[in-house]
């Protein structure tokens, strides 16, 4: 982020402490417990946020190199993202064209082709069957209709976004709606991916989402942990169409204003910025790093959370591994001991029928937004 956004953003703040209000939402908002519970919602979610629109998948450098990919899913679609000889992306389904077995797992590099572990089908880093053993008994089958599947990838910004249907043209700029701005000054292309973890987790996949909008959690479900870092109450949002961004403040921000001149203030050392792609991604610059948080809905009440983090350079000392490495355990040890166990038990009250609605507050702008541009998503998809 340029020195000028910095100093505009940190005046608001500053704002803020001398008494102006914070950023909120224009009006409070009841919310139906079932947007998170009832199956038919699901898997009209699935349909239209998942697989009929571009999804976000991760950063450039997760497959930087020839051969290397990454595989995720969408809306249940299983897909592998593979970067090709010529620098280009190419992303398929990730089934075997023989018996549907997945050709390639997680992430990984040094790729010269793809071989299915279930019958050894072979095909080339651009999905092309090449072989298959014991050809004569498919020799009915042209080779030539069975590469696999493709799919859409766009890459812009570092960012590496998908669809589920191939041959489908994806405007970044169009989806990011003014936010690729600020997001290019990162130049999120040149990190590198330390490492990503991922784990199931019983609740709704909205409610990952959910606990990054806000930090009027922090105080009490923090209190143990990194509640003393935070001003909780002076956060920045600001909305970009159906996009969004939040800036929250860490405490050390108090030294930044008092030692140094307005133009060599800087903010991002002392902030936790987040950005929200829809539908199920946040990405997060925070402090010295970049992490990528995606929910990955299995079912209503199940959801796959994968947490990646990328670091400014490659990571070539011990020392700097376990730094990375320390903060990414940090990172999920607030998350897995806090956050998501909370989700679970708010997820058993909502599935129970107990709870029929829940309060998203002025004070919650972010909240009051995110959910206010699915529902617009989905309510388009029916014109």
């Amino acid at each position: 982020m340029n020195p000028a956004r910095q100093q505009a953003l940190l005046r608001r703040f500053m704002a803020f402490r001398s008494g102006a209000l914070p950023d909120r939402a224009a009006e409070s908002v009841r919310q139906p417990a079932s947007v998170y519970t009832d199956a038919a919602r699901f898997e009209r979610e699935m349909a239209i946020l998942f697989r009929e629109r571009p999804v976000p998948v991760g950063l450039s450098c997760e497959c930087a190199e020839p051969g290397s990919y990454v595989t995720v899913r969408l809306g249940g679609v299983p897909v592998a993202i593979v970067r090709q000889l010529d620098g280009s992306l190419r992303g398929f389904v990730n089934a075997c064209r023989h018996r549907g077995a997945p050709v390639l797992s997680g992430h990984g590099a040094g790729l010269r082709s793809i071989m299915c572990p279930y019958h050894a089908w072979t095909y080339g880093l651009d999905g092309t069957l090449q072989s298959r053993p014991l050809e004569w008994g498919f020799d009915d089958i042209p080779k030539a209709s069975c590469s696999l599947q493709s799919i859409t990838i766009a890459e812009k910004y570092g960012l590496l976004f998908a669809h589920a249907s191939p041959g489908v043209s994806i405007d970044l700029d169009h989806l990011l709606e003014g936010m690729q701005t600020e997001m290019a000054e990162y130049g999120l292309e040149q990190y590198t991916h330390f490492e990503t973890r991922s784990r199931e987790w019983s609740f709704n996949w909205k409610l990952v989402i959910d606990t990054f909008t806000e930090p009027y959690h922090i105080p009490a479900l923090h209190q143990r942990s990194i509640a003393g870092d935070y001003d909780f109450r002076n956060s920045i949002w600001d909305g970009f169409g159906l996009s969004q961004r939040t800036v929250n403040f860490r405490t050390s921000i108090d030294k930044e204003l008092a030692e140094k001149p307005e133009a060599e203030r800087r903010l991002l050392p002392h902030t936790t910025i987040e950005y929200f792609l829809l539908p199920n991604v946040v990405l997060t610059h925070q402090i010295d790093h970049v992490e990528l948080w995606r929910a990955e809905p299995i079912s209503p009440g199940r959801t796959l959370v994968s947490t990646s983090l990328y670091a400014p350079e490659p990571p070539h000392t011990e020392a700097a591994k376990r730094h990375w490495k320390k903060n990414l355990d940090l990172l999920l040890h607030v998350t897995e001991t806090e956050d998501f166990p909370l989700m679970e038990r708010i997820y058993r009250g909502l599935a129970s029928g107990a709870v029929r609605e829940l309060i998203y507050g002025k004070i919650e702008p972010a909240l009051v937004h995110y959910h206010r541009a699915l529902d617009c998503l989905l309510a388009e998809a029916r014109r």
